[in-house]
């Protein structure tokens, strides 16, 4: 229970050993010199000063409404819910309120989507989520925080664009082990600017600090994307048949996947961290944003000729779970290694790694993003039309065959 008399002196002491009076106590804050006699007289603050108040007084809100520090409180257990309720405040300006498509409730703290799609005969929600823990142990440790966020919703883009479907909405979830008003700044901020550039609303989300479960300056960030396609445009592989083209469109590194090997590869060849690749060096080329291919993919989207768009991610080239899931039975997938573009950058892991090929291509993208399978009478136009974005070429076609994917030929690495 609120013991009014008990905050009212704890008000008054922490404001003289500031060595504030209450005139300027209450300039600060924006309110009447009244106001903060009546609260060092037992009159409790309301929600939006209290809050404030506490900045201003340097303690936390839990503090502050418990008259001064118990063995229970936030504060002993490593919160400052000041802090957190002031990051709050700041991440809801990334966020899109005025997004068409988000009803806004007063006092209701639930998200709320608008699912009318008059344009649409059949529309079906596409529901993605994922979590960057790894690479977000790395950006804090190398000073790339801003780039997990982008990371996260242009992964989750991708694998909305795989199914045929376009971006509405996402909502992340910060885990963290301090409120370190810069770091989730950072975060937020990443997150935000890619959803923005990708024509989606940024609804909001949570953000939880656990001292106890997290070292300080540690953070994990997740988040759930909602996009939307019609339903007989569903990119699912059916339509995929004999002679169909195997397109690749490029990445540009590791992506989000396949941190825990780099850390371990780091912590035994320390004297790489700072090894140069085409003028980048090796920690530069790990922290390369995950690309956004929804603008090059945008245009195709509903194609007929668009078959199946599997992204490379968990697994490697060679077995890229999404390829696999969405081969029909009796169908291969043929892929020439021969036509394959490594980037420098699985060159230079290649070597230091002392991997194999056979390893490099089960482990990593080796430079394949996503593969279209198109139609082969379409197939040279869609190459050009994503060549204006990225790289995008030929690897392999669709045969007859018992197995999913078949490798023929080398790589060329050198």
């Amino acid at each position: 229970m609120l013991d009014s008399k008990r905050v009212a002196a704890f008000i008054a002491m922490k404001r003289r050993e500031m060595g504030l009076t209450q005139a300027q106590v209450a300039e600060k804050l924006g309110v009447s010199y009244q106001a903060v006699s009546k609260w060092e007289r037992g009159t409790v603050p309301n929600v939006e000063i209290v809050v404030e108040l506490a900045k201003l007084l340097r303690v936390s809100v839990d503090t502050l409404l418990a008259g001064g520090e118990s063995w229970f409180s936030y504060e002993k257990a490593g919160i400052d819910l000041a802090s957190l309720d002031a990051f709050k405040g700041d991440a809801a300006s990334f966020c899109e309120p005025d997004s068409p498509r988000m009803v806004s409730v007063p006092g209701y703290a639930p998200l709320l989507l608008d699912i009318h799609f008059p344009e649409l005969q059949e529309p079906v929600l596409i529901m993605s989520a994922n979590t960057i823990g790894s690479k977000c142990k790395m950006a804090a440790k190398y000073g790339y925080t801003e780039v997990v966020g982008r990371d996260i919703v242009n992964d989750l883009i991708t694998h909305t664009c795989s199914a045929g479907g376009h971006p509405l909405a996402l909502t992340d979830n910060l885990i963290s082990g301090n409120a370190d008003q810069g770091l989730l700044r950072s975060l937020i901020k990443g997150v935000s600017e890619a959803c923005r550039e990708n024509k989606c609303a940024l609804l909001g989300g949570s953000t939880c600090i656990q001292p106890q479960t997290m070292r300080l300056g540690e953070y994990t960030l997740s988040a759930t994307m909602v996009g939307v396609v019609e339903k007989r445009k569903i990119v699912d592989g059916s339509a995929i048949k004999e002679g169909d083209r195997i397109l690749v469109v490029a990445s540009n590194g590791l992506h989000t996947s396949h941190y825990t090997q780099m850390r371990v590869l780091l912590e035994r060849r320390p004297q790489i961290e700072k090894e140069k690749i085409e003028g980048e060096t090796f920690i530069q080329h790990l922290m390369r944003p995950h690309p956004s291919y929804y603008k090059a993919l945008k245009p195709l989207l509903g194609r007929p000729e668009l078959h199946g768009m599997p992204v490379v991610t968990i697994g490697g080239l060679a077995n890229s779970r999404q390829l696999y899931r969405i081969m029909p039975d009796g169908l291969t997938a043929e892929l020439d290694l021969r036509k394959l573009h490594p980037l420098p950058f699985f060159r230079f892991l290649k070597n230091v790694s002392g991997y194999d090929e056979k390893e490099m291509l089960n482990y990593h993208n080796c430079g394949v993003g996503l593969c279209l399978i198109v139609d082969k009478g379409s197939a040279e136009e869609i190459a050009k039309e994503i060549s204006q974005h990225f790289d995008c070429y030929e690897l392999g076609r669709i045969k007859q065959g018992r197995e999913k994917i078949v490798l023929k030929n080398h790589v060329k690495w050198e």
